[in-house]
């Protein structure tokens, strides 16, 4: 099969021709149709993740496709979205509800191959269906695209209808928590440094958007500031737009990263108007289910900026790096699958 493939950090993947993946015990066989390309493969690529995978390597962690029967390659019906952490589901961080911090838990495309191939396995759970009426491109960005601002609004911010929210960086993530909190019955405005970022975020469902110079007109639009802000730019100066903007008694969540910014906040300002900053990192499996069904009944609409073969990865890549993707890449490696 063919397979976009990390020989070495910083360099260029490789379509190659590789043996297709042989499902263990518990395991589906899906036939890639579409797989999704963010930040996260940026960082993977230049061997910026904790922990780096193993090399060679195949990346792509948002996946959608069809499940075939591993000795016929026949499909069974089936379309299903791959959720990525597959973790014990008994320890006692799975237990306490973060299972991403499970020692035995593998993320498909990170820590193990993933969905940049023809082929790829999944554990037989982590296999959510959705029906045919549901563009394979769509299921596939709810895996990561959705399901992440899905857990930082809902999981860790506890969006309520009516508060004022903030989505600070309107990328590929953003523009899918514009929508997230909207559909919750949340006020939402919106930041970005881009123009064209911005009118995406009004035209999905932000009342007010604004530069980041303009945060001053996010709090008198909120009547002293937003209640909850969701910082996904990865960057110092969101950071400090999403803590800005916050009311006292407010709560900044924090889904975007970088290695090696800083966050910070005023001591002061922390603990007199007793501020919330909190981290959110992946999520479960009932929290993808729940993110793809809001896709399925397009309550939210995951923005496709571009459609690709797998051939076309570097440059896809390359343009996502240079910031001209406003939306999410998704690639369809099942041409030619044989």
């Amino acid at each position: 099969m063919r397979a976009a493939i990390l020989r070495a950090f910083g360099e260029p993947l490789d379509v190659a021709e590789v043996d297709r993946p042989e499902p263990r015990a518990g395991e589906l066989l899906v036939r890639v149709r579409a797989v999704g390309i963010c930040a996260t493969d940026l960082k993977l690529a230049a061997g910026a993740t904790a922990p780096r995978p193993e090399l060679p390597h195949i990346p792509g962690h948002e996946v959608a496709g069809e499940e075939v029967d591993p000795r016929t390659l026949e499909p069974t019906g089936r379309r299903v979205a791959c959720h990525i952490l597959a973790a014990c589901g008994q320890c006692r961080e799975c237990l306490r509800g973060y299972p991403v911090f499970c020692d035995g838990a593998v993320r498909m495309g990170l820590d193990r191959n993933g969905g940049m191939a023809e082929y790829a396995t999944v554990r037989a759970d982590l296999a959510i269906p959705f029906s045919a009426g549901l563009d394979f491109a769509d299921a596939a960005a709810a895996m990561d695209s959705v399901t992440t601002p899905w857990h930082g609004l809902h999981g860790v911010g506890k969006v309520q209808p009516g508060e004022f929210s903030l989505v600070v960086g309107v990328g590929g993530l953003g523009i899918n928590a514009v929508q997230i909190a909207a559909d919750a019955g949340a006020r939402v405005a919106a930041v970005d440094i881009d123009e064209s970022r911005r009118a995406a975020a009004q035209a999905a469902g932000a009342e007010l958007v604004s530069a980041p110079a303009d945060v001053e007109d996010i709090r008198d639009w909120s009547g002293g500031g937003v209640d909850l802000s969701v910082e996904l730019s990865g960057t110092r100066a969101g950071f400090d737009v999403a803590a800005t903007a916050v009311r006292r008694g407010g709560t900044v969540v924090c889904c975007g990263y970088f290695p090696g910014v800083e966050y910070g906040l005023d001591s002061a300002r922390l603990v007199l108007d007793n501020i919330r900053v909190l981290g959110s990192r992946n999520a479960s499996v009932t929290e993808s289910a729940a993110a793809l069904a809001t896709v399925e009944q397009r309550r939210v609409v995951p923005r496709i900026a571009r459609r690709a073969d797998l051939s076309e990865v570097n440059d896809m890549l390359a343009l996502l790096k240079a910031g001209r993707i406003s939306g999410r890449v998704v690639l369809d490696p099942s041409q030619g699958a044989a």
